[in-house]
């Protein structure tokens, strides 16, 4: 059946056909084809969505924001998705995981592999050790409203090199705060009178295993091992809540976090690759 391509805002029957899609193909791939920052968009007029279908059923969805890309679509979707951004300047676009059907189309069309992002796993069966905080930091819950400014700047401030996560907007907050998935008691902040140091903010997945979905340090508070204490508070809170293990992403050049993570029990489980077209070349 051909396919049609269509660019629209997703109402609210259209992103429970997108998300259904991205859970379809992370069954058959192995990885979900979507970020989070994606499917937080996918209500947004702030980006350009554009579907395919066959007949009724959604074959394809891919979300164009900026320079980047993603898409989650059954396979003869790819390619028209693809063309149907071409015009967009296109730039980087994003394959999760070791078996993403998007691969072999990338490398068809000579698009060249140029950032990696390193899946971590550890299993939580046994004791974590909880190593103590410095003298006068305070670690606490995150409460919505009262420390969404002061997390925001911190989050600036620790991830300033970092091309998403350092840009993160109030919009981009609140977003995740909507999500199903969010726990304030799981969103840790350290804290020394009234100045925010550090913070481990953990998620738990639909499977039951948990993630260290961030964990960030002010660059003035290095040094006093915030990282691993956060890091073992963050890790005990989602063996209380029942997760077997616990996964995060780290770049493949952060060679810091990953000693830290690998420190920690973590080894390497899957791969996620940033291409770039070749237009962009």
């Amino acid at each position: 059946m051909p396919l049609t391509i269509e660019t629209t805002t997703p109402d609210d029957n259209l992103r429970a056909e997108i998300r259904a899609l991205a859970v379809a193909v992370e069954r058959a791939d192995g990885s979900p084809p979507l970020s989070d920052q994606t499917l937080s968009q996918l209500g947004s007029h702030a980006v350009s969505h554009v579907i395919a279908r066959a007949g009724d059923a959604l074959a394809g969805y891919a979300q164009l924001d900026g320079d980047g890309l993603e898409i989650a679509a059954q396979p003869d979707a790819i390619g028209p998705l693809l063309d149907a951004v071409a015009e967009r300047d296109v730039l980087l676009i994003w394959s999760h995981g070791g078996r993403s059907r998007l691969v072999a189309v990338f490398q068809a069309r000579g698009f060249t592999a140029i950032r990696e992002l390193h899946q971590l796993r550890r299993p939580l069966d046994s004791e974590i050790p909880i190593p103590p905080v410095a003298d006068g930091v305070l670690v606490r819950t995150f409460v919505p409203g009262r420390d969404d400014a002061a997390w925001l700047a911190l989050n600036a401030a620790a991830f300033a090199a970092h091309a998403e996560q350092g840009q993160w907007t109030q919009a981009d907050l609140d977003a995740r705060m909507a999500e199903s998935w969010f726990d304030a008691d799981g969103f840790l902040l350290a804290e020394r009178g009234d100045t925010l140091l550090g913070f481990h903010w953990t998620k738990v997945h639909p499977d039951g295993s948990g993630e260290v979905y961030v964990l960030g340090v002010a660059p003035d508070a290095q040094g006093l091992g915030l990282g691993a204490a956060l890091l073992a508070r963050g890790l005990s809170h989602l063996q209380s809540r029942g997760c077997p293990e616990v996964l995060l992403y780290v770049d493949g050049d952060n060679a810091a976090a990953m000693r830290l993570y690998e420190r920690d029990g973590f080894t390497r489980f899957g791969r996620d690759v940033q291409w770039r077209t070749v237009s962009s070349l």
